[in-house]
């Protein structure tokens, strides 16, 4: 069997990735030495690691020998290929998200679905306030676009894992949210509430 896939595109290699610095900080070993042996510049194995694979770095993965990251990793020969074809069956399942195999492929502190909440209860409060989105977006001291993403939902912990042109930076959002709580008149705290969501109640 052929231990090249050049086929495979993100978010496939993340099972990889995270596997692949696991197993490498056990053996006390660095990402350049590791990338030395395995014929991969630093930048793009850190990005296997990482699971932002942006697509020139995607194309140098499509090349990797995957017996050599076995042999580097002191794993049996064939592992690496077994988890990348894993990773394919479980993601191409009808039922499969990320959330469901424990693995973000956006590594962002929190969920879209969390973003999305956030973004109605937003939309909502200052609808009721009837502030224009330009007038929310000067008290947060942003821009109206980055307003419209954030009400949508539309907020990414990477911007090579968001669509094209429609980036919000979560670590950006993050540190508004207490220019957001003053601007529609919320308790400190309430933005992180919601993004937290519901607490889940537990039986005695």
């Amino acid at each position: 069997m052929a231990s090249f896939i050049p086929s495979i595109r993100h978010p496939y290699w993340g099972f990889l990735g995270v596997k692949a610095q696991e197993r490498r900080t056990q053996l006390g070993l660095s990402q350049a030495k590791v990338a030395l042996q395995v014929g991969l510049s630093v930048r793009e194995y850190a990005a296997l690691e990482s699971g932002f694979i942006p697509p020139d770095v995607a194309e140098a993965l499509g090349r990797l020998e995957l017996l050599k990251l076995d042999y580097v990793l002191n794993w049996d020969e064939g592992a690496s290929r077994e988890t990348v074809d894993q990773s394919i069956k479980v993601m191409s399942a009808p039922t499969w998200s990320p959330s469901t195999e424990g693995f973000t492929p956006d590594r962002s502190e929190y969920s879209q679905a969390a973003w999305a909440r956030l973004g109605k209860a937003i939309q909502t409060s200052r609808l009721a306030l009837k502030m224009t989105r330009n007038v929310f977006a000067y008290a947060i001291k942003s821009t109206s676009k980055t307003v419209m993403r954030l009400e949508e939902g539309r907020v990414y912990g990477d911007p090579r894992t968001a669509p094209p042109g429609d980036y919000n930076s979560e670590k950006y959002m993050l540190r508004r949210l207490a220019l957001i709580e003053m601007a529609l008149e919320w308790d400190a705290g309430q933005a992180r509430t919601v993004l937290d969501g519901p607490a889940v109640s537990r039986a005695a």
